[in-house]
């Protein structure tokens, strides 16, 4: 009777210790819980993150990007600009040019977005439209041909290339009051350096681009050659002729670092570019493009790369502005690719195409339908055309991130 007493008494106490190690356990586990709450909503934002990135991704594919941008397009064939939502690739303004000035051949930014300058080859002006309205603000005349329209740096001059007029024009630029005046103005046909005949058969400007400081410009000549401006001065200091650079180039950029000047040359049989260091104004490269017809050229936002249509070929170079050499070739971007801009994300890049009845031009540039050509820039493959009316004839390109 004892024993069983004893026993009944140890499986009691038994029972008392594991219920208190249960509720133990359990006390602990609630506090691990509670420890472990930030680490269990830390897993939940970490899903929400990742299908968020999932539907940006998404967006991208269709078209959407991080900045909120614009892209203007100058149609000479119909005297319009077209303005394309870059989330959309939707035409959703046009500006009618008729009034204005015929044939606007470049449309250029200045560095803000804020003014678009617009060079019309058929009129001999410039426009000015101030981008936040799409008012035209003024047109002024430049000279015969007007046909690129650059704003320096600093927003203190656009210099106006007019190719027939063979002559460069300085527009004077006060922001503040919005006030656009012609200024100086300077026949290249009376400049001494340019007068071999057997080097610059001609004196008609084409494309052009500053230096860094704005200090300089460099100008391509549409019967070959090219010359270096002293902006200040207004004088040519240097010049370039047809044996070293090629004829009817437009594709004059500086490169990121600002230390070499790039240009290019393009006909139906030729596509050279060039380097230039700018320090020195010594052509310092010469490379062909593996194309025909060497036009549009545009780098990489992050600065890696930079791209160069041919126009002939339809297709395009990339070339690395370190080595100077061209690294990767895409086979076809569009018909007949004219200009470029990309997008401030670096995704796609966005070609104006030529359109079957170029309303401007000095060889076989034609292409089977005017547009916009978007490429997949990773995957350098075109992925979209933006078509514009078959009379029309897009030339001018640029891109304005829009803020708010």
């Amino acid at each position: 009777m004892v024993r069983k007493l004893l026993f009944g008494l140890m499986f009691l106490s038994l029972l008392v210790a594991l219920a208190a190690c249960g509720s133990e356990d359990t006390s602990q586990e609630e506090e691990q819980t509670e420890e472990g709450t930030s680490g269990e909503e830390t897993t939940e934002i970490e899903t929400d993150t990742e299908e968020e990135t999932e539907a940006e991704e998404e967006n991208a594919v269709e078209g959407a990007s991080a900045d909120s941008y614009e892209i203007w397009v100058a149609d000479q064939g119909l005297n319009e600009i077209h303005i394309i939502d870059g989330a959309t690739h939707e035409i959703v303004e046009t500006i009618d040019f008729a009034d204005v000035g015929d044939k606007p051949h470049m449309l250029v930014f200045d560095e803000e977005g804020e003014y678009a300058y617009v060079a019309n080859m058929g009129s001999g002006t410039m426009s000015v439209i101030r981008a936040s309205d799409r008012e035209v603000l003024t047109t002024l005349p430049t000279g015969e041909g007007a046909h690129a329209a650059i704003p320096s740096p600093d927003g203190k001059r656009t210099l106006v290339a007019n190719t027939p007029g063979q002559s460069m024009t300085e527009v004077l630029i006060d922001k503040e009051n919005e006030e656009f005046t012609v200024d100086r103005h300077l026949e290249l046909s009376e400049v001494e350096l340019l007068q071999d005949e057997s080097e610059f058969p001609n004196q008609r400007p084409i494309c052009l681009q500053y230096t860094a400081d704005g200090s300089k410009a460099y100008v391509t000549l549409g019967g070959g050659g090219l010359f270096v401006l002293d902006v200040e001065s207004f004088e040519v200091i240097e010049a370039f002729g047809k044996s070293i650079v090629g004829a009817h180039g437009c594709g004059t950029i500086l490169s990121p670092d600002g230390k070499h000047m790039f240009a290019n040359s393009g006909s139906t049989e030729l596509a050279e570019y060039y380097v230039f260091d700018v320090e020195t104004d010594e052509l310092i490269y010469t490379g062909e493009t593996g194309g025909i017809d060497a036009h549009g050229v545009a780098f990489t936002p992050d600065g890696e790369y930079l791209w160069m249509v041919n126009r002939v070929t339809d297709d395009a170079a990339i070339i690395d502005p370190e080595t100077f050499e061209v690294v990767d070739h895409v086979e076809f971007v569009g018909e007949a690719p004219d200009l470029l801009a990309f997008s401030p994300d670096g995704k796609y890049l966005y070609i104006s195409l030529r359109g079957p009845e170029p309303a401007t031009g000095t060889h076989d540039m034609a292409g089977d339908t005017p547009g916009v050509s978007v490429i997949d820039v990773e995957n350098k493959t075109k992925i979209q055309l933006i078509e514009l009316d078959l009379a029309g004839d897009p030339h001018g390109i640029d891109l304005r991130v829009v803020t708010e």
